[in-house]
């Protein structure tokens, strides 16, 4: 009986680069590369003969799907707040660090009470 002792590299490499995606969803460009490139090394390594570490391929897997999944909605909700006519009224947003809140709150104000 023989035991493979090597690392699932595929694996670590899954969750780490799935971790940074996370880390950097407001860069939603980097986020996405680095969401898909995790998820893929993570499929990759489900599929190898090597098993060991497998725990570690699932969880770069589901990782990054949060990384992605971060970045497409910051993505959707900074085209709708800062693109022309995105359903907000520039003049019912208040400039200043409320300015984001005072947003989401038109915002949700216009899905759930149309």
């Amino acid at each position: 009986m023989e035991t493979n002792n090597r690392p699932n590299t595929k694996a670590i490499a899954s969750l780490v680069i799935s971790c940074i995606s996370v880390l950097n969803c407001c860069l939603w460009q980097l986020a996405i590369l680095c969401a898909v490139v995790g998820i893929v090394l993570g499929i990759i390594a489900l599929r190898e003969e090597n098993q060991r570490q497998k725990d570690l391929a699932v969880a770069g897997i589901v990782v990054g799907a949060v990384g992605l999944t971060l970045s497409i909605t910051l993505v959707v909700i900074s085209i709708m707040l800062y693109s022309e006519g995105g359903g907000v009224n520039p003049g019912t947003v208040p400039a200043g660090k409320d300015t984001v809140m005072a947003a989401f709150y038109i915002w949700g104000q216009k899905i759930f009470c149309p």
